[in-house]
């Protein structure tokens, strides 16, 4: 294709002028109109459209690459202490009932846990249902996390105790509830003990749970120091007590540490299945092959009898990410983003699944970040435990 200045050098057009016979205005006005044309015709040669970049849709809506970034996320308060969120430590959404988030608030080792139950989370007509267990002592003594099964919409905590007793032994673990709301947390029939619907005593101190599938979890055991997957399988109905058919798998690898009153969240990257762990006593994100390790030998009993009792071995794993961190504590994937909360600095912090790199970070001046949960808009929302307030991202 010819150069555009040379085709208007050379047309009809430009040759049936005479520049040395014109007069000085003739002249000046087809100068001008020249580098009209020479201009134009560059402009569209070379002034391709500016690139689009998205790579934290979390924090920032589209734009130009320029533009990119230029327009601070709105940190949005969504429930505080006049909501009853009273020192929440995590957050998840209802997996079938929309726009449905329920708060853990930790409690008193006196008291046990409590849950706020938000109905239509962020819009006009929000309201909360604040509920406490007739027996939250036992069942939710010191509530570390939560997290709702996807299959069966049951949920499940852990607890930041050694003995939910108080005796000085190391009876706890997680347990597990409906989220029928004409179960949970009613006044229970007599002869019932609350209305939890399983719970196994095999995993003081735990600091982190991720939903698996139907009523199994993977559970960060901080007394034992490893990850440990729970299978509640048939629970035994509200307030009830039979636990012989649970199933106890303890990947001991890989070894972990509780740091005192900091979660240790955790999520499972349905790509691939690996286990992403937050570990704030390190300063490090691990992660794990959810689908690795065979059973090793079977373990002795601890505190009841189980259906299976196994140290697993042959578990693939690694340190995903050890520099630039704190205190990790919350995580989330969406789509192939990993959003980690950092406790003691506020920040949160979004890594590339597929090129491993990190992508940014938001500092949302909040204190003591904890619990992070995206909605299925893909809006991020997290806990500020050291306010005892809930808040949503708004990319901008």
């Amino acid at each position: 294709m010819q150069d555009p200045i040379n085709q208007i050098l050379h047309s009809n057009y430009f040759k049936i002028f005479n520049i040395a016979s014109m007069n000085k205005a003739k002249f000046s006005a087809l100068t001008i109109l020249f580098a009209v044309i020479v201009f134009s015709a560059c402009k569209k040669k070379n002034d391709a459209p500016e690139a689009v970049d998205n790579h934290m849709p979390a924090f920032f809506k589209e734009a130009t690459r320029s533009q990119y970034g230029q327009i601070a996320p709105k940190i949005v308060l969504v429930a505080g202490k006049s909501d009853n969120v009273d020192e929440p430590w995590d957050i998840d959404f209802h997996p079938t009932r929309a726009n449905e988030l329920w708060v853990l608030n930790k409690g008193t080792e006196q008291s046990g846990g409590t849950t706020v139950t938000i109905s239509n989370a962020g819009l006009p007509n929000q309201s909360n249902d604040f509920r406490k267990d007739a027996n939250s002592w036992h069942f939710m003594a010191l509530p570390s996390a939560l997290s709702f099964s996807k299959e069966n919409g049951n949920w499940a905590t852990t607890a930041e105790i050694q003995d939910a007793n108080r005796q000085g032994g190391t009876f706890t673990g997680p347990s597990l509830w409906s989220s029928d709301m004409s179960v949970y947390a009613v006044p229970p029939a007599p002869g019932k003990n609350g209305t939890h619907l399983d719970m196994l005593h095999g995993s003081p101190y735990s600091m982190g749970i991720e939903t698996d599938r139907d009523n199994a979890f993977w559970v960060f055991d901080g007394y034992y120091g490893h990850i440990v997957w729970y299978d509640f399988a048939w629970d035994h109905g509200p307030g009830n007590a039979d636990h012989d058919d649970g199933k106890v798998h303890r990947f001991t690898e890989m070894k972990v540490s509780r740091y005192p009153g900091v979660p240790s969240h955790m999520v499972k990257y349905p790509v691939n299945n690996w286990l992403y762990i937050a570990d704030p006593a390190k300063g490090q994100i691990l992660r794990m092959n959810t689908k690795s390790g065979s059973k090793k030998g079977d373990l002795d009993i601890i505190n009841e009898t189980l259906a299976e009792h196994w140290e697993m071995q042959g578990l693939e794993w690694n340190v995903f990410k050890n520099d630039n961190l704190k205190r990790p504590s919350g995580m989330e994937i969406i789509g192939d983003l990993l959003y980690v909360s950092d406790y003691e600095t506020g920040e949160i912090i979004v890594y590339n699944l597929k090129t491993e790199k990190e992508m940014g970070r938001l500092q949302t001046g909040k204190s003591k970040l904890m619990g992070l949960k995206a909605d299925k808009n893909g809006h991020l929302w997290f806990v500020a435990n050291g306010s005892s307030e809930i808040y949503k991202i708004e990319p901008q």
